[in-house]
């Protein structure tokens, strides 16, 4: 099930940092302060840094998962590897599955952003259709195609939220943040569960770690950017917390948006309509990510054409998209997937993790054993 990655596919090290913040930067950065603060109020913050500090941990098991042997292995492999044909083909099926649920998430996410935004009531397939077929443009080009993508969608990322962040500063009340600490050890952690979803994407680091030149130099700008995405994510809620009060904020659906929406430039009377614009090559990119390594994993894990299995899941995306329509159905499917990528990190990858560390102490027992 091993392929070797020609060099001519793979990104240097340092690039690693653009698909890794698209895939966990999205359009959940317009609504997570609401769902944050359900359980922990005004001391979500600490939720924040406490999640961060736990996707670096999870990141470091990761890099320790994919170094399995000398030049690395990406998960459909190791998971073959160590639990054979059978039981090794239905994890990975899962994985696979796992990956094109997260596409589809953030697909939907975005479509119902443009109706509720843009063309209340319109048929929305037109767009639907434009979308897939830019997806499948950057995914059928390869990883490195998609990279580019997302280097791209990186920089706009950057051009939408730091004018935001200037425009917002005067309208902040610091006393909104006191009391500090008011609320129980179990509020913070139930808040921090909510948060992980904010972060998922960083475990396709487990399909694309063959991709990168000198994978293990790698990892430091894989901390680093985990490192500014929780800064981001802080900044993001700090700035919703004494923008609105708490009453207000419990009722605001797109809490980042609704905080540019009161600003007025020159030349653009709707500011939030520029800003939803920005944000398409972003969600496109990172439904690319995910999308990539769903396809990938198909080709590696059942032999079969990536192409092929990219068409027959943007299909099915484009038709579930009809049967998902009101915002609750949405946010039951985006709770679901939420909860899922909390196992999916916190249990799998760890799981994943001692395996690996059996594997390798058995490996070197019977290597001493036979050299004795």
């Amino acid at each position: 099930m091993r392929n070797e990655i020609s060099e001519e596919y793979r990104i240097s090290p340092y690039f690693i940092i653009f698909p890794l913040y698209v895939s966990m930067v999205g359009v959940g950065v317009l609504t997570f302060q609401r769902t944050l603060i359900e359980h922990a109020g005004y001391n979500a913050w600490i939720s924040v840094i406490l999640t961060g500090i736990s996707i670096h941990l999870i990141l470091w098991m990761i890099y320790k998962i994919t170094s399995f042997n000398r030049v690395g292995q990406e998960i459909i492999t190791l998971n073959h590897t160590l639990f054979g044909s059978v039981f090794g083909h239905l994890l990975n099926a899962a994985v696979v599955l796992y990956f094109v649920y997260g596409a589809f998430v953030k697909f939907k996410v975005y479509i119902e952003l443009i109706e509720v935004w843009f063309f209340t009531g319109m048929n929305i397939l037109p767009l639907s259709i434009v979308m897939v077929l830019l997806i499948y443009y950057a995914v059928s080009g390869g990883f490195r195609s998609v990279t580019g993508l997302c280097v791209w969608a990186t920089f706009l990322s950057f051009a939408s939220i730091i004018p935001q962040v200037g425009l917002a500063l005067p309208y902040m009340h610091p006393l909104n943040l006191l009391p500090l600490l008011n609320h129980s050890a179990t509020d913070i952690f139930l808040s921090s569960k909510s948060m992980v979803f904010e972060f998922l994407g960083f475990e396709t680091l487990l399909f694309f770690y063959p991709f990168i030149k000198t994978p293990a130099k790698s990892q430091k700008w894989a901390h680093m950017i985990v490192m500014f995405v929780t800064l981001l994510y802080l900044i993001l809620l700090l700035m919703a917390l004494m923008f609105f009060s708490e009453g207000e904020l419990r009722h605001s659906i797109w809490p980042t948006i609704d905080m540019i929406s009161i600003f007025e430039v020159p030349l653009l009377q709707r500011l939030e309509y520029f800003f939803i614009s920005l944000w398409f090559i972003k969600t496109i990119a990172g439904i690319c990510i995910y999308l990539w390594v769903a396809c990938r994993g198909i080709k590696t894990a059942f032999r079969m054409r990536q192409r092929h299995s990219l068409i027959g899941i943007l299909i099915a995306m484009v038709t579930l998209n009809y049967f998902i329509a009101d915002h609750r159905s949405v946010e039951r499917v985006s709770e679901l997937y939420s909860t899922v990528g909390f196992y999916f990190i916190y249990a799998y990858i760890p799981f994943m993790f001692v395996c690996v560390l059996i594997s390798r102490r058995r490996a070197r027992h019977f290597g001493n054993r036979g050299s004795a």
